[in-house]
């Protein structure tokens, strides 16, 4: 196969796909005009009858709920009706339009005569519009007009299901008609063309074949490199078989796990930089605050006192974000290492619910803690859930009202029977406007609704991260559920799904 060397990926399936056409046309030709103009025909033919086949059953199906919901329209006046109602009418003029009749006239006129009875029931409904308002301040019951207009409609649907069964008679004696006709010249041309076909065959598969195996060993290499390079191994290197397409794809395999070796490096190499350079630094610093306040420096006055406290305050806060860049580049580079035990989930929530008391009574917050099952035991990174946990109960201790509840409900589900367990934190804060409901998981994104806090917005991100890597989700819905609000439609509820 070195004769193909020379050449393009492109010219080699150019020359082959020559070849197929001149052992298949040559012999063939005209047997395939003919099959190709007859099997266009039949083809056209029956998708149009099977699209106007499922149109009619469409419509069939769809008439009993327009009559079911029109009638509880002009009875009950319900706006959800209306809504349904409008649905199906505009579902019956897309679907069964008298276009689609294009080769029968009886059909045409019998799908001219359903639209005209669909656009009765239409002008029936408009006048229904502006009474669900009133009928919904002041029900009395449906009135006289309301009865009459409900026969009209039962005989309005009444009329629709027979035209529509006279429709699927039309277009099954069509259909016979067709068949027949079509029937017997595809018999005439299909047994000589199967003698010839059959020789082209066996020839035509040699080409293929050929083709395949002088191109599935690059590929294979690829495969098994894609596989290598996705799974970390940036070492691996794909074998330059070719100088065509194939070939190139393979360098550039090459190159990119040169360069993807080099920015995981750089990516190691800057956390262990971080850790070093900056953390050190600024633990000096903040020693320093704090031998500023000590009686033996020297007594500082109330402005320096409170300049201190400040810088202090800053720094914290500087040093927690660093903490939580380092911890999300450690997540996002694959060096998270789960210590994972199996506890109980009830020692893990009561030991968070602990660890805010102090920040609940600062507001005056009571913290609710409901379990369907105290023996659920979960294998987690004990440190790492807490901190996921911690990091929840903060945001809504944030944005709860004083004097309001804050809980965490905690259950245990099947889904397609796998089992998991499903902790989900309520409060009763302002809320987060659904579209933000996914942006709230980026780095640094706070939630437009909220006010702004001090905190680094790295919070949710290192917890989806935590999260993602115990095989479970974290999701937002707000307001919450009914079944866990605790205002109703108020707050925020945050859902933890892990599996057992």
């Amino acid at each position: 196969m070195k004769i193909f060397t020379p050449f393009s990926l492109y010219q080699k399936l150019l020359a082959g796909y020559l070849f197929l056409l001149f052992i298949l046309i040559v012999p063939c030709v005209f047997s395939l005009y003919s099959i190709y103009k007859i099997e266009d025909t039949i083809t056209t033919y029956f998708k149009r009858n099977l699209e106007i086949s499922s149109s009619v059953e469409y419509a069939k199906n769809l008439v009993p709920s327009l009559e079911a919901e029109a009638r509880r329209l002009v009875i009950l006046h319900k706006g959800d009706s209306l809504k349904q109602v409008r649905q199906i009418i505009r579902n019956l003029q897309n679907k069964l339009s008298p276009e689609i009749a294009w080769d029968s006239q009886p059909l045409r006129k019998d799908l001219t005569q359903f639209q005209e009875t669909v656009e009765l029931l239409r002008k029936i409904i408009i006048t229904y519009e502006n009474k669900i308002d009133i009928q919904n301040q002041n029900d009395h019951g449906p009135s006289l007009s309301d009865e009459a207009r409900e026969q009209e409609i039962k005989g309005l649907a009444f009329h629709l299901m027979r035209l529509l069964k006279r429709a699927e008679v039309i277009q099954k004696a069509s259909l016979k008609n067709r068949s027949r006709q079509t029937a017997m010249v595809i018999r005439n041309v299909k047994n000589g063309t199967i003698i010839l076909m059959l020789v082209a065959f066996i020839v035509a598969l040699f080409v293929p074949w050929a083709l395949y195996i002088y191109i599935k060993k690059p590929i294979r290499y690829l495969e098994k490199g894609t596989e290598a390079i996705g799974g970390g191994d940036f070492d691996h290197q794909i074998p330059v078989m070719t100088k065509d397409e194939l070939g190139e794809l393979a360098k550039s395999f090459n190159n990119m796990a040169k360069s993807l070796k080099e920015l995981d490096t750089l990516k190691s190499d800057f956390i262990a930089v971080a850790s070093h350079e900056l953390k050190t630094p600024l633990a000096a610093m903040l020693e320093a605050t704090r031998l500023l306040r000590e009686p033996d420096i020297g007594k500082l006055n109330e402005q320096q006192t409170k300049l201190v406290e400040v810088l202090n305050t800053s720094m914290e806060r500087f040093k927690a974000l660093i903490e939580e860049l380092l911890d999300l580049s450690k997540m996002q580079a694959g060096l998270l290492n789960l210590n994972k035990k199996t506890i109980p989930v009830t020692e893990l929530v009561e030991t968070v619910g602990y660890n805010v008391d102090t920040l609940l009574s600062a507001k005056n917050l009571k913290l609710l803690i409901e379990n369907s099952d105290k023996n659920i035991k979960l294998s987690m990174d004990k440190k790492r859930m807490e901190r996921v946990l911690l990091n929840l109960l903060d945001n809504a201790i944030t944005f709860s009202p004083e004097n309001s509840i804050i809980k965490i409900d905690v259950r245990k589900k099947t889904d397609r029977k796998h089992p998991f367990v499903q902790i989900a934190v309520i409060d009763t804060g302002p809320g987060i406007e659904s579209h933000e409901h996914a942006r709230v998981f980026e780095k640094f994104y706070q939630a437009r609704t909220a006010p702004r806090q001090s905190g680094s917005g790295l919070g949710l991100t290192i917890a989806r991260q935590i999260i993602s890597a115990h095989g479970g989700k974290i999701w937002i819905e707000s307001p919450p559920p009914n079944r866990l609000a605790i205002t109703h439609q108020k707050g925020t509820a945050v859902f933890i799904l892990l599996p057992l």
